[in-house]
């Protein structure tokens, strides 16, 4: 406790006769590294956070259930889907079928899937019904109506990103020529274009289940896919098995299994934040060992006598360590302080835009203390090698230098 005190007095007095413009240059550069750090992994999770939830909410759904048999079409549908709502956790059901397609409009020409659905249930399930740019949203009855993706449009926009593959100038109203892989062909009318900013959505194209038996009479009470929201407090392994339970040949996939590409993607930006967060350190770290480095130069005669008039070695070591602790302290509130009560609701009004949508900060009490904590251990680490080297010198050597 004695050389705590001390080592308390020593700290207090280097840093009220120290040099103030030093110590202030010093905290503002740790405050720009804790900023740092709570700034990349608050991005970054909310990127991720943002593309799943539009990989949800409009491509997969929390859970996908296909055939796993030769056959890739489930049976008995008006059965099955009951039985999946019955379940608890399970908000709502949505079937689909597919067929790849050729589509052409004009001098224009792109391949795609064609999906039939049932218009009510898909409101249920996914969100695309809100992100309609032109047009209206398909109805159970529609015949001869089809919805596009804007990345198949074009609709006249060249800044989406698959452009020049799409067809480029239609809109709503316009009239398009389909050919299904089954050789047949129509003409439809395209009654909306929706964007719902994830390119694997809205590279997709829907008629009505209506209209897709009229075309594939083989589809009728049979899906390619079944597509389940669950509730946000579910457990979705446990419905799993519930639902596998139900009948034979079915293959069950969580979203993340169905979208491997966005697990690869989480993985790629935690590597990123590793990797900034190191280089930040480091330049913690070396901020605090020059700072800690000049001023044990400096003051090496005074430690000479320090340990001359009977002040242990560990005293002063512990005296540099609280003074480096102090400064890391008095960062991290202030970083915290500038980070929650400006960049946050700055960013919040002003949200940073990327091709799944507008992606907002997202920061816990974790990355908070974590921040803290990674923050204080590399300040203390870096001030701790220039003061162990400076007491390992003689104390006569100190003094006379």
């Amino acid at each position: 406790m004695k050389t705590l005190k001390v080592a308390g007095f020593l700290a207090f007095t280097s840093l009220k006769r120290g040099n103030f413009g030093v110590m202030l240059l010093t905290i503002l550069i740790l405050v720009l590294v804790t900023l740092n750090l709570l700034f990349v992994p608050s991005l970054l999770r909310g990127l991720v956070g943002g593309a799943n939830d539009k990989l949800k909410d409009t491509f997969a759904g929390d859970i996908v259930i296909e055939s796993s048999l030769d056959n890739p079409l489930i049976p008995n549908m008006k059965v099955l889907i009951p039985k999946i709502e019955a379940i608890e956790g399970v908000v709502a059901v949505t079937p689909r079928n597919n067929m790849v397609a050729e589509i052409k409009y004009e001098n224009e020409r792109t391949s795609g899937v064609v999906y039939g659905i049932i218009p009510e249930r898909e409101k249920n399930v996914f969100t695309i019904s809100t992100s309609l740019v032109e047009g209206s949203y398909l109805e159970s009855d529609d015949r001869d109506q089809i919805l596009l993706g804007i990345q198949v449009a074009g609709a006249g926009n060249p800044a989406i990103e698959l452009y020049s593959r799409s067809l480029k100038r239609v809109h709503s109203g316009d009239k398009i020529l389909v050919t299904f892989g089954d050789g047949i062909q129509k003409s439809y009318t395209v009654k909306g274009i929706f964007r719902s900013e994830f390119i694997q959505t809205d590279t997709q194209v829907f008629v009505s289940e209506t209209e897709f038996e009229a075309v594939n009479p083989l589809a009728a009470n049979r899906a390619s896919s079944i597509r389940v929201k669950i509730n946000d407090k579910a457990d979705a392994r446990a419905i799993i098995e519930r639902i596998g339970r139900l009948t034979d040949g079915l293959r069950i996939l969580t979203w993340e299994d169905y979208a491997g590409i966005m697990r690869s993607m989480t993985d790629s930006f935690q590597a990123i934040d590793t990797i900034l967060s190191a280089v930040n350190l480091l330049v913690a770290g070396i901020t605090v060992f020059v700072v800690t480095y000049i001023d044990v130069t400096n003051r090496r005669r005074q430690i000479g006598i320090q340990r001359a008039i009977g002040i242990m070695p560990g005293c002063i070591a512990i005296a540099y360590l609280l003074r480096a602790a102090f400064y890391a302290a008095i960062a991290a509130i202030l970083a915290s302080l500038v980070f929650l009560f400006i960049i946050v609701p700055v960013e919040a009004k002003y949200p940073f835009h990327f091709p799944f949508g507008d992606v907002k900060l997202i920061i816990g009490f974790s990355t908070l203390a974590n921040s803290f904590f990674i923050l204080l251990c590399a300040a203390i680490v870096a001030a701790f090698l220039p003061v162990w080297i400076a007491l390992r010198m003689k104390i006569l050597d100190a003094i006379w230098g």
